[in-house]
């Protein structure tokens, strides 16, 4: 049968927001492409001709398993003010860790909607805790009985190959497995043609590399057009890769709180501050492990008060924070306080990488602070010193943001309250990560970057961060290409060649600050550049580190000032080949159109460099091994098959 070709067509997207961001009731055009149909599924418009590449074989541990059923009452929340225990946990065990999720939503009694990753036993958005090398297999059912509410985007098709099914829609997920150096293929952390519909059963099967550095990452869905509400909704969970241990020693025995903050929207639903307020009303609420930290405006333009969670700890002891800024849209900057006066932290690990272990020490180095910048999405770990029984008041709070004349409101507010006593940890103490392990001698096995800072570089890169406030389009571009908003079937800005080193330049043209994240990939930043000239101060204690995400100050709009910038060092040194993205991770940037593709390839001609690629390493042999990804609960199949690059 002759497929049918649909022309360009447009997503609108409604979203209600302050008249400062332009986003009340505006229109977001998206080019679809040329898609083509026929009843057998998606049909590439032209795949180029070439060598099949090969396929990443499947894992003995991977089972086909069925639907996982809808869970009831899910997405609980907590009250404010409430006690902050560690999050439900689950372990890897013979080097695999299963999990079956419920992926639901709810709205709750503010009229807010929530979104969550549920296991049978009713544990929500669980930490999962790995060893390198381990499999993560993870079998997924889309439960959810609405798509995103506050959005009206309709369906888009996603040309082929597909990684499921091959309709976009406002109920649609996916599972990205932020900062962790896996395969951006079908099956594992492939986050553009995977998509998961209402009924519809999707099984991920996730090898950790062996040399994985050991420390904090998170998963999210990764929908384009709608990752802000979901993320926003809470369907955000920590990973901890083992082995700190023996990489900081400092850490090893001690307590240990995972703390994964998420923002909200406001329950007043009051007219935000300006960018860059000290105390206003915030673009956005956050929680601690789901514990809300409300503000809150007694009176019309009068000061915003915040209800902060509790935690409970033994005074002066040494205890171990691994903490996630999983929020959608809120740039923290992070201190404890005792009595107002900010605390030394020894900080240990950023973005699942501990500091300063990649290229001259087997051992990591801990870092003094007074204070740690945390964009959305990235992680730091650090040691902190309870406080002793003569603070009066204790306090991990987030200080005010600059985030630029057109930016957010992040302002200065609470976290949580630190209330030390001799039965502080008594509630954790009963909970299986409630301490880091001990130490058991020096390991090499999570310097996965050494060597980076020295390596030759391939190809030098410049891309920016821009803006259209009069179309309200976000846009991450490349220099020498037209700008344009993120489209799925768009072919990739940037080829790169697997096994080499780019040096990137990061520069932000918009008056607002955005944040820099790459997927599969560490970067080392080599250097933040003409942040002071623009009135904005550089974050500390990143210069020289390896990380997933960069901050970006905002441009003052001065015509003699250089754009702000960040220099990176990209490490395509692994083993992967494929697409995958970089983007802003302020994620009502990024479902804006902040984002875009870049493909690597491999440095021989094993296969086409114009191929869409959606299997992994390995070889051709084990092409036979491809297997069905996705199911319908009414048994409809949907089989991902690896190889030609069509489904």
């Amino acid at each position: 049968m002759q497929p049918t070709v649909f022309g360009l067509g447009t997503i609108t997207r409604w979203k209600e927001e302050t008249t400062k961001h332009l986003r009340s009731f505006v229109q977001r055009p998206t080019i679809l492409g040329l898609i083509s149909l026929s009843l057998g599924g998606m049909v590439p418009l032209a795949v180029a001709q070439g060598p099949t590449p090969p396929t990443q074989p499947t894992s003995s541990a991977a089972v086909n398993e069925g639907p996982v059923a809808s869970v009831a009452n899910p997405c609980p929340r907590f009250s404010a003010g409430g006690v902050v225990d560690n999050p439900p946990a689950l372990f890897s065990s013979g080097g695999v860790l299963r999990v079956r999720f419920s992926y639901q939503t709810r709205t709750d009694a503010n009229n807010r909607q929530l979104f969550c990753f549920m296991t049978p036993s009713g544990l929500e958005n669980p930490t999962l805790h790995l060893h390198p090398g381990d499999h993560l297999i993870i079998t997924v059912t889309n439960n959810a009985t609405q798509g995103v509410t506050s959005d009206s985007m309709g369906p888009m098709a996603i040309n082929a190959p597909n990684c499921g099914d091959n309709t976009m829609t406002n109920a649609s997920m996916n599972i990205h497995y932020h900062g962790t150096n896996t395969s951006p293929v079908c099956g594992q952390d492939e986050v553009i043609k995977t998509i998961v519909n209402p009924g519809q059963t999707f099984q991920y099967d996730l090898q950790f590399p062996a040399n994985e550095a050991p420390g904090l990452y998170w998963y999210h869905p990764h929908i384009h057009g709608i990752s802000d509400p979901i993320v926003m909704g809470g369907a955000t969970g920590a990973i901890v890769v083992e082995g700190i241990h023996n990489v900081q020693p400092e850490v090893a025995g001690l307590p240990q709180r995972i703390l994964v903050i998420r923002d909200q929207p406001q329950i007043q639903g009051l007219a935000e501050g300006a960018g860059g307020c000290t105390n206003g009303v915030p673009f956005r609420d956050l929680t601690v492990n789901n514990v809300p930290i409300d503000s809150n405006q007694a009176v019309a333009n009068g000061p915003v008060t915040f209800t902060p969670a509790v935690i409970h700890v033994r005074a002066g002891e040494k205890e171990y924070w691994r903490v996630s800024n999983t929020s959608a849209d809120t740039i923290l900057d992070l201190q404890v306080q005792y009595d107002g006066v900010a605390q030394t932290l020894l900080l240990a690990a950023i973005d699942g990488v501990p500091v300063n272990s990649q290229d001259s020490n087997l051992r990591g180095q801990p870092i003094p602070v007074t204070h740690f910048r945390l964009p959305p999405a990235s992680r730091a770990e650090f040691i902190v010193r309870t406080p002793s029984s003569r603070v009066s008041s204790a306090q991990l709070v987030t200080t005010s943001i600059n985030t630029g004349s057109a930016g957010d409101c992040d302002p200065n507010r609470p976290i949580l309250n630190i209330a030390s006593g001799d039965d502080g940890q008594a509630g954790n103490d009963q909970i299986n990560d409630a301490r880091v392990a001990n130490y058991s001698g020096l390991s090499d096995g999570g310097r996965r970057f050494a060597g980076l800072a020295t390596a030759p570089v391939a190809q030098s890169r410049l891309v920016f961060f821009d803006e259209n406030p009069n179309t309200n389009q976000f846009f991450m571009a490349v220099a020498g290409q037209p700008e344009a908003v993120f489209d799925p079937n768009n072919p990739p800005a940037i080829t790169a060649t697997q096994g080499t080193v780019e040096q990137w330049t990061v520069e932000n043209h918009a008056m607002e600050n955005h944040e820099f994240h790459i997927h599969q990939i560490h970067f080392l930043l080599q250097s933040q550049n003409n942040f002071e000239i623009n009135g904005q101060p550089q974050a500390p204690a990143i210069v020289g580190q390896y990380l997933d995400m960069v901050e970006v100050p905002g441009w003052d709009g001065n015509p003699a000032h250089p754009f702000p910038s960040v220099k990176l060092l990209l490490d395509f040194r692994g083993p992967d080949i494929g697409d995958f993205v970089f983007h802003c991770h302020i994620l009502n940037h990024e479902d804006l159109g902040m984002m875009n593709i870049i493909r690597v390839v491999a440095p021989s001609n094993g296969w086409n460099a114009n191929q869409t690629r959606l299997t992994g390493t390995g070889d051709d042999a084990s092409a036979a091994s491809a297997k069905s990804s996705v199911s319908n609960v009414k048994g409809v199949a949907f089989s991902t098959v690896s190889g030609g690059g069509s489904k």
